[in-house]
């Protein structure tokens, strides 16, 4: 099992601590709307040669910041941006746009904290997804039960061709971090330790790949 398939989130405030994080992997989300950096400290964070997905979620800073700090980690080097597929149409253009002019691919993602909603609902957002120019979709919901980890994995049948990133929150969900890339997604995301979740049932790069290696020793076996 190739280990760039875990994309760990950095949720560090400080430039310093963001680095140190770094230092462990190669393959990371970094946060900007968690992270209270400068732009500068941005450019440093983006053209550190690693690989990294851009995210900058609504809440602290206003979208003409988010925007801009968007704008920093794309032009430093970003290989991806995530842009929310409900965020306004212009907002959410203007960045592709940005995105296309410097080689970075396009996550449109979309995330429930409530429910798993029913297949044709989440097949509905996949097809929005991709209809907003998505070179990866990501569907994250929120499983009470197994069928609902089952029903959003199911969407790996629906989508076989597609770059698709679909699993589910919570303990029942945590099941579906691991197997959605035994299914085809290009990637799933850890906390780079257990104490440091940035979403319910996010767990740690580390146990993720022993459950991989698990999986595919088992497999191979």
């Amino acid at each position: 099992m190739q280990f760039e398939l875990i994309c760990v989130s950095i949720g560090e405030q400080s430039y310093s601590d963001i680095m140190a994080v770094l230092e462990q992997v190669d393959f990371a989300e970094i946060r900007l709307d968690v992270a209270r950096i400068t732009t500068s400290e941005i450019g440093l964070v983006f053209s550190s040669g690693k690989r990294l997905i851009a995210t900058c979620r609504e809440g602290f800073y206003s979208n003409d910041e988010r925007r801009e700090r968007l704008f920093d980690a794309i032009r430093a080097g970003a290989a991806f941006v995530d842009i929310e597929t409900e965020a306004d149409d212009d907002f959410r253009k203007t960045i592709a746009e940005q995105a296309r002019l410097n080689n970075c691919k396009l996550i449109v993602s979309y995330h429930n904290f409530d429910e798993t909603p029913s297949l044709s609902e989440m097949c509905d957002i996949v097809d929005t997804c991709k209809k907003q120019n998505a070179d990866i979709v990501k569907l994250v919901t929120t499983a009470r039960n197994k069928s609902d980890v089952a029903r959003i994995l199911s969407l790996y049948d629906k989508y076989p061709d597609a770059s698709l990133v679909a699993f589910a929150m919570g303990e029942a969900g945590l099941i579906s971090r691991v197997a959605c890339v035994f299914l085809g997604a290009p990637y799933t995301y850890a906390a780079i330790s257990d104490d440091k979740p940035l979403a319910s049932g996010q767990i740690s790069m580390e146990k993720i790949k022993n459950i991989m290696n698990n999986l595919t020793i088992k497999v191979n076996g």
